[in-house]
């Protein structure tokens, strides 16, 4: 069934306070920083960017199943994974089927950072990965 969705602010609301979560289906997120840009260049320009398809789970049926929480601070050797929910157990959730990694991406835009590998740098190299955020120019 279609229903109107959030705005992008209580979407990310929801997910810091865990009411939007990752089924264990998921893939990790695997965008890079352009992709991230251009979905917000599209939606600076008005463009649609899809749909989400969300699984309402039932309190009762919520400990059958693994969770995870959207990777924060996204770090390509230090952080690249989604943490898992272990306290999910007797609670509602909404479990996102389509749609996390431009959701990982709204909340890295918008509310978090990236760090991804620089080419020609050593893994181990603390300058391999410069943190890097999202700048929005309004006007």
């Amino acid at each position: 069934m279609y229903q109107t969705g959030l705005t992008i602010k209580e979407t990310l609301d929801d997910i810091h306070s865990h009411k939007l979560v990752l089924p264990a289906i998921q893939r990790e997120f695997v965008w890079h920083s352009d992709q991230i840009s251009k979905l917000f260049d599209s939606i600076m320009q008005g463009y649609p960017f899809g749909t989400f398809l969300y699984w309402v789970v039932a309190p009762e049926s919520s400990s059958k199943f693994k969770f995870y929480d959207f990777v924060r601070n996204y770090h390509q050797r230090d952080n690249p994974h989604c943490p898992q929910l272990s306290d999910m157990h007797g609670k509602e959730l909404t479990a996102v089927l389509d749609g996390q990694q431009r959701l990982t991406a709204f909340n890295i835009g918008l509310k978090e950072a990236i760090a991804r590998k620089l080419p020609h740098k050593w893994w181990k190299s603390s300058d391999a990965f410069p943190v890097t955020k999202l700048y929005l120019d309004l006007l």
